[in-house]
């Protein structure tokens, strides 16, 4: 078992972060100047210099010289560069991220087919990202763009605040595989439309609030992905 071992900078920041759950800061929120933490927790401004450093790294607070660090908006960000490190380090396999992403994203078109179903949502925003991609032509980074919109508007849809924020940190992750992926339907001469009808039966199922059919469409187009990519 090994012991965790935190420097007094860390400490820091753990107790910032409980001060601001606390106090329930909102982003934007400022926090107490470095001279207040330094008196509050009995430590030297150093310390509590790096543990704001620290937080800013991690996406927690924004800081700038000469103001007062702030609360900053939730980002998936530093997630997307973990995953990105850890992949590239190859102490995470692409098939597990990509099999990770199935899972999320089958239960993102099964809720979003679920509140069709009970009358909550509109399916407008995913129409217009299939309109997007039929207009995309032979641009790749175009047409790779609209198909993310489409998955992000299947997501917003679905009103699940985790699964999309960790489905938008593996987008991120997962972009240099759909760049793959794109390039090996056009190496076996499908082109893209394959792609689109993948999504157009996902978004079909959906709209006639069909939540089985919607999750399974959406299995079956991440299974293609998947064989692009060789798995």
């Amino acid at each position: 078992m090994t012991i965790e071992r935190l420097t007094l900078s860390d400490t820091v920041a753990r107790e910032i972060i409980e001060e601001i759950k606390q106090r329930r800061l909102r982003a934007g929120d400022e926090i107490p100047a470095e001279g207040e933490l330094s008196e509050r927790h009995g430590v030297n401004r150093l310390a509590v210099r790096e543990a704001i450093r620290t937080l800013t790294a991690r996406g927690v607070l924004v800081s700038s010289q000469g103001k007062r660090a702030r609360v900053a908006t939730p980002s998936p960000a530093v997630l997307t560069q973990i995953l990105e490190f850890r992949l590239n380090q190859k102490s995470m396999a692409l098939r597990d991220l990509l099999d990770t992403r199935r899972v999320i994203e089958c239960e993102l078109a099964r809720r979003a087919a679920a509140r069709i179903a009970a009358g909550h949502g509109s399916t407008a925003e995913a129409e217009r990202t299939l309109d997007t991609m039929l207009d995309a032509g032979a641009s790749p980074e175009a047409f790779i763009a609209a198909d993310l919109a489409f998955h992000n508007a299947v997501s917003d849809l679905a009103a699940s605040e985790v699964f999309s924020f960790i489905l938008a940190a593996m987008n991120g992750a997962l972009l240099d595989a759909r760049r793959t992926s794109y390039r090996g339907r056009e190496q076996r001469g499908e082109g893209q439309g394959t792609t689109i009808e993948a999504h157009r039966r996902v978004l079909d199922a959906i709209t006639a609030g069909d939540p089985e059919r919607a999750a399974q469409a959406m299995a079956d187009h991440i299974e293609e992905t998947g064989r692009d990519l060789g798995f």
